[in-house]
């Protein structure tokens, strides 16, 4: 039977007081649409972004909470691992629990600059495009699973078939292997008669 498929669950619940608790919640929410949640929670000693990379690596896809952490902007390490799946070909679903805009977030002067003469990105989006483009930000993370795992239906169909596809090659091996066997029987049969 081939694994379910994994999702690896980015964001700053590592950094909550109750971060194991949390990341069994959302490793739940995973097992309730069928798949696994990989929850990046580690012990002191070990090379946490090493660990974090192999674990995106054993991953399908990534879920990644996106909502502001300690100011406007989303957790810098959930922008990195968001950052290494994209360049590593994995898909990559968002969700944050403040889906306003930047310019909502952060207000801008007529000319479109904050208070330090910055130019705030307005484009309708949650967060810096080079996160968000072209992707849908779900206000909870059940949506942002449930979307992972309806956009990644076909490869876990595709990893079913190819699944029955071996068993069929394998019967169809020990058939003819079978029948080679019954034949070369026959003709020494002949042959001796």
């Amino acid at each position: 039977m081939s694994r379910p498929l994994r999702l690896y669950l980015a964001g700053p619940e590592v950094f909550r007081p109750d971060a194991a608790a949390e990341g069994a919640r959302l490793a739940a929410l995973c097992r309730e649409a069928g798949v696994e949640g990989l929850f990046p929670l580690h012990a002191d000693g070990v090379d946490i972004r090493q660990a974090c990379i192999d674990m995106i690596e054993e991953a399908d896809a990534l879920v990644a909470n996106i909502s502001p952490f300690r100011g406007i902007h989303m957790d810098p390490g959930t922008a990195f691992e968001v950052g290494y799946a994209e360049a590593r070909g994995k898909p990559v679903f968002l969700w944050s629990s403040d889906t306003r805009t930047l310019v909502e977030r952060v207000p801008a002067r007529a000319d479109g600059r904050d208070g330090e003469g910055n130019l705030v990105e307005d484009g309708g989006r949650t967060e810096n495009l080079m996160i968000v483009d072209g992707r849908r930000v779900w206000a909870t993370p059940e949506q942002a699973i449930a979307e992972a795992v309806g956009a990644l239906a076909f490869t876990l169909k595709n990893r079913e078939l190819q699944r029955m596809a071996r068993s069929w090659v394998v019967l169809a091996l020990a058939i003819s292997l079978f029948a080679a066997l019954a034949a070369g029987f026959l003709v020494n049969q002949l042959v001796a008669w």
